[in-house]
């Protein structure tokens, strides 16, 4: 890394409402990286241990990024401070945040400002809504303008699709250039990967989120097998694959805890997801294994040696780590100042 990443001493990060996978796993590598330099605005309801949230009533029932820090951890942004004293103000949930973006951008520099993105839609902030919608967003301060925007659903087309405000057509709307926006993805803390060798006793994990795989695969079920991380991770440590798909998006917090249990990613459909879109680095009988249904499935897995496996596992296992909390900070933030000098 180069010097610059060390220089920032006082950070604010804006937390989303809701927990939000891209917005905890970035608060939670800030806070792996620089400790209690971070303040958080307001304090984070889901990744402490003390937290009032029904895990029930969260995305992913609370499972691998929340609950994992004592609230004594946290530093809290003080309305009395001034924004100007922060090296870096990074808005971890651009859409839920627009209000206070509105409020503070002509008091924030370029130099200062990251903007996150983890919106299943392509549309970039504030293209969503169509402008009879949402009229006044025509004339918002648009941050992808002003500040580094990482997105992590960017679809070329249809990201540009959204951003004329769907009154251009779809074809030509692959042949204008992106915008100036930066993906991301989703990470999982390097605590919850597991280094060790595990044995592997059966094919597939219980949860399967394929509903047709699901359907024939005996024992499984396509809703939440668990009620606890523990026995959820247990059952993917035991399994030689574990299935995903896109979901609302195509990128999923289950791709992550797949690998990191040591359970090689059966993607399915994966060589359709769009280059510049999250997961990235995934390649097929490389680090994963991709599929189109069941039959192709079973045909692909029945061809894979012994040997062949425990090749896709050592490799799933180095995608993984490289895909950690930290990082993915790492790595944005390094993009980050280098952009500002180029």
């Amino acid at each position: 890394m180069k010097q610059e990443f060390y220089q920032f001493q006082k950070i604010l990060f804006v937390n989303s409402p809701k927990n939000d996978f891209l917005s905890d796993s970035f608060l939670i590598g800030l806070k792996e990286i620089f400790g209690k330099r971070v303040f958080e605005f307001p304090a984070n309801k889901f990744i402490y241990k003390s937290r009032n949230e029904d895990p029930n009533h969260m995305h992913g029932i609370g499972f691998t990024l929340y609950g994992i820090w004592d609230f004594s951890e946290c530093q809290e942004f003080d309305l009395s401070m001034s924004l100007e004293e922060f090296d870096l103000v990074i808005f971890g949930d651009i859409y839920r945040q627009s209000e206070l973006y509105l409020k503070w951008h002509k008091r924030l520099t370029k130099k200062q400002t990251i903007i996150l993105d983890g919106e299943d839609t392509p549309a970039i902030w504030p293209y969503y809504n169509a402008p009879w919608k949402a009229p006044y967003s025509m004339i918002y301060p648009k941050p992808h303008k002003r500040f580094n925007y990482f997105k992590r659903e960017i679809i070329a087309r249809r990201t540009n699709y959204y951003r004329f405000y769907k009154l251009i057509p779809k074809f030509l709307c692959s042949l204008i250039p992106l915008p100036k926006i930066y993906p991301i993805s989703f990470s999982i803390p390097a605590f919850k990967i597991k280094s060790e060798f595990i044995e592997k006793l059966k094919t597939f994990g219980k949860h399967i989120v394929d509903e047709e795989v699901s359907k024939r695969v005996e024992g499984s079920t396509s809703k939440y097998a668990f009620s606890n991380e523990e026995d959820y991770y247990k059952d993917l440590q035991i399994s030689k694959y574990g299935i995903s798909t896109k979901r609302g998006g195509w990128d999923c917090l289950r791709h992550y805890e797949i690998a990191a249990n040591q359970a090689v990613i059966c993607f399915k459909r994966l060589s359709e997801k769009p280059t510049d879109c999250a997961p990235h680095g995934l390649i097929h009988r490389v680090n994963c294994i991709e599929y189109f249904n069941y039959e192709d499935l079973v045909q692909k897995l029945s061809t894979i040696s012994d040997k062949e496996y425990e090749i896709l596992r050592k490799n799933s296992l180095e995608w993984i780590r490289n895909h950690s909390c930290e990082n993915l900070v790492r790595s944005v933030i390094q993009q980050h100042v280098n952009l500002l000098v180029t």
